[in-house]
């Protein structure tokens, strides 16, 4: 895996220089340069989207463990495990396993575990509701940069990964007739399952209000797009901003494996622009403003978890037993 993580980081920066070459890196900058103050507008924009995607994993938790969190403190951890998600090469993994340790002063560890799964699973659903729903509003327009059986091939697509996501939650929940698993875990995992179905059961109003909170996520990424082509001078209107995210949308999620979206940013939004019928270029320079802002705050949450990590590394060793001293040395 580490070899195919080499493979694809590398394939992606030489995608970004083949872009930045053919398309003149001077006047790609002078486009993101455009921007300016416009930055102070652009990167606090995020903060937005980690508040809904805290609020969807608030719904994750029962009534009664959603009421000890701090919100605050969901917001810090989603900002952490994204920034770790986005930096490190595990697929979106790595950041879903750190959230259970941040959150550790406040709910027992399956309760915590069991969140982070079912947040996970809401989360690919929000994701496909976004890009199925997306669809469904650019199906009876029949844009003229997509096709009917373009767009249908999209509909199919979103609808294909909804299910998925359905599937795969099933077939790790739902019993035989006998009251056996299908699938069968011991351990922990089996552990986390019974608690993840007991969230289910009882819950399935708070699954539906996390998966609709991330899937509005999802869709605040519109309203970013067309405050970027503000800054950037690229004439935007609110159906061509839908457009850009719902597309952007599904190729992250064909290309989530690719650590930091190294070139697979900026070129799929020179394709998605080019697609829609407008500057090439002006795509470019936008998937590089929209690169700025997420590394900017990818950092800021690896930050967030180096600092965290540290501070409970100090509390551990301050509540450890002081070694026993040695016995003095006897003198012959």
């Amino acid at each position: 895996m580490k070899i195919f993580e080499r493979i694809v980081t590398v394939l992606g920066f030489i995608t970004l220089a083949i872009l930045l070459w053919k398309f003149d890196a001077a006047v790609v900058w002078a486009q993101v340069s455009k921007v300016g103050w416009g930055f102070l507008i652009i990167l606090p924009m995020q903060l937005c989207d980690h508040v809904l995607n805290a609020v969807g994993w608030r719904y994750a938790f029962s009534a009664s463990d959603a009421s000890r969190i701090p919100f605050r403190q969901l917001v810090r951890i989603r900002v952490a495990g994204d920034g770790v998600n986005y930096l490190t090469p595990s697929g979106t993994i790595a950041g879903e396993i750190i959230r259970p340790g941040m959150l550790a002063d406040h709910i027992p560890a399956e309760a915590r575990n069991s969140s982070v799964v079912v947040a996970k699973f809401a989360q690919a659903l929000g994701q496909a509701f976004f890009a199925l729903a997306g669809m469904l509003v650019l199906l009876p327009l029949r844009l003229g940069f997509l096709p009917g059986r373009q767009i249908i091939n999209g509909l199919a697509g979103a609808l294909l990964l909804m299910l998925v996501a359905a599937a795969s939650l099933s077939a790790l929940l739902v019993r035989r007739r006998d009251g056996s698993y299908w699938l069968r875990l011991s351990g922990t995992v089996a552990s986390l399952r019974e608690q993840m179905g007991r969230y289910l059961r009882c819950y399935p109003g708070r699954f539906a209000l996390s998966a609709f909170f991330f899937m509005l996520g999802f869709a605040w990424g519109a309203w970013e797009v067309l405050v970027i082509c503000f800054f950037l001078g690229v004439p935007m209107d609110p159906i061509t901003a839908l457009s850009v995210e719902v597309l952007s949308v599904v190729l992250d999620s064909l290309l989530f494996m690719v650590p930091a979206k190294v070139g697979t940013q900026e070129a799929g939004k020179t394709a998605i622009f080019a697609g829609l019928g407008l500057p090439a270029g002006q795509g470019l320079a936008f998937g590089l403003v929209r690169h700025i802002r997420e590394l900017v705050w990818a950092g800021t949450g690896f930050l967030i978890y180096a600092w965290d990590r540290r501070r409970r590394a100090a509390r551990a060793s301050a509540v450890l037993p002081p070694l026993p001293a040695e016995p003095a040395a006897r003198a012959d």
